[in-house]
């Protein structure tokens, strides 16, 4: 007989059966509550309501941007990364685990033989020997019946944790996806830099020549050549530095598409589109179109379905039995009807001295299903902050786009003024040089910040779940 527990009589099990009928023991799971603000803080934005209950559909959001080589990284990631891979086979994994708690609610059948033979010395008077033969064929049955809903609680908790996997594989297509996205942009914003220093060296070798002839009939000092070649070298320099930071970007996409990266190659664009408009819907559409919500929430249940589980421990358990099968001393009898064995029974088991033990448990399960809400909270919060920071950043980018516009058309023109001036004679080419770095700079912020536009619009499409 087991540790710290008793056996009820058959009478004693009626009145266990008249409660089978009741519901499962511990809390029903409901949907941790959350403060959300009516709206985003971003006027202008265009709202979509979901119909409720309609589960969100996989969307291509990628391909808002118009890219054919973009749309073919983020396909080949989705394809062959290799964390979504993991992703995918944790689903698998917690998808066999809610099978095998199914399997719960069917008796457990075993069948078996056996055939023995067997000499034992006679201890009766006059001694000597029996020589025995046994075969048998049993068919053994135990099921445990579900009084207390503690298999259901047990299969609701398994089938949640797989619908929790499920969405963390979403919430995983959707961050390499993004990653991608930004990772290309990035290398569209290197790109475009690249051909904006490759005009630089052009002109500044050019001016070079120019100065050296100059300098040859004794028109300018050799300080002003001088400063032509350091000029010179320093684009060169910078040209070098921006091929080093495309071979870095070029191995991270390798990666992200489950490639090796050597002999990785992505085609040179020097373009960068305006970013799409993404309508951010409201704040309570995070809740269904966020996969890392949703697979918060389905942890919730799983944790809440737990502490049914810990609370139905405390209840008697109610066991049935049964074996039936075939036992004869010889084999050729072993079918006849005469060699058919049966027995049926019921056991009933009830916590004595575990009670400390169970009840730790229990709270233990409790204060799992805290955290589990404070992370779905968590998860909620940091949804909100994604969305609202991408809002604000992509009003701002926009208008420092607008602002580095006008300052880069007024550094193309200061520049080509001190040019004029220079070939005049009215100013030195110090003048000119200076004009050329502000204006190269002002050209490389300004493909820096349509990058970020980009970047900022790929994590509002991200932010929001991919859905709108």
């Amino acid at each position: 007989m087991p540790h710290g527990r008793f056996r009820i009589g058959l009478l004693g099990i009626l009145p266990l059966l008249g409660w089978a009928g009741c519901g499962p023991v511990g809390p029903d799971h409901q949907v941790p509550q959350t403060d959300l603000p009516a709206s985003f803080s971003k006027g202008g934005v265009e709202w979509k309501r979901h119909t409720p209950g309609k589960p969100p559909q996989p969307q291509a959001w990628w391909r808002m941007f118009g890219d054919a080589e973009l749309n073919g990284l983020v396909e080949r990631a989705l394809a062959s990364n290799q964390e979504i891979a993991a992703s995918a086979a944790r689903l698998r994994e917690a998808r066999e685990l809610s099978r095998m708690a199914r399997s719960l609610y069917f008796p457990d059948v075993d069948i078996g033989a056996s055939a023995e033979r067997s000499k034992v010395r006679m201890r009766m008077p006059g001694g000597g020997t029996n020589v025995s033969s046994g075969f048998a064929i049993p068919l053994d049955l135990r099921y445990e019946v579900d009084l207390w809903g503690k298999v259901a609680r047990q299969v609701e908790s398994a089938e949640a944790s797989e619908a929790a996997a499920g969405e963390r594989l979403n919430a995983m297509r959707l961050t390499i996806a993004g990653e991608v996205a930004q990772t290309y942009w990035a290398l569209r914003a290197v790109d475009a830099n690249r051909a904006v220093v490759a005009k630089a060296l052009e002109i500044r070798r050019k001016a070079l020549e120019l100065i050296a002839k100059r300098k040859q009939v004794g028109e300018i000092s050799g300080l002003d050549l001088a400063r032509a070649e350091t000029e010179v070298a320093t684009a060169d320099a910078d040209r070098l530095q921006l091929e080093q930071e495309r071979a870095k970007l070029v191995d991270a996409l390798a990666v992200l598409t489950g490639r090796s990266a050597t002999g990785m190659s992505v085609t040179e664009k020097a373009e960068l589109p305006a970013p799409p408009r993404i309508p951010a819907g409201i704040p309570s559409d995070l809740l269904r179109n966020r996969p890392d919500i949703r697979a918060a929430e389905r942890e919730v249940a799983a944790a809440n379905a737990e502490i049914g589980v810990a609370s139905a421990a405390f209840y008697p358990t109610l066991t049935l039995s049964g074996s039936s099968g075939f036992d004869a001393e010889r084999f050729p009898d072993l079918f006849d009807a005469s060699s058919l064995v049966w027995s049926i029974g019921a056991n009933v088991l009830a916590p004595v001295t575990e009670r400390q033990r169970l009840q730790s448990n229990r709270q233990a399960k409790v204060e799992a299903h805290a955290a589990a809400t404070a992370d779905y909270r968590q998860a909620v919060l940091e949804a909100m902050r994604e969305v609202e920071d991408a809002l604000k950043g992509s009003g701002i980018l926009e208008r420092r786009q607008l602002a580095q516009d006008q300052a880069v058309a007024a550094a193309t023109k200061t520049l080509d003024l001190s040019a004029k001036r220079f070939r005049g004679g009215m100013e030195s080419f110090l003048d000119v040089v200076d004009a050329e770095r502000t204006r190269l700079e002002a050209e490389r912020l300004a493909n820096v910040i349509r990058a970020e536009r980009l970047a900022v619009a790929v994590s509002l499409a991200k932010a929001v779940g991919g859905e709108w």
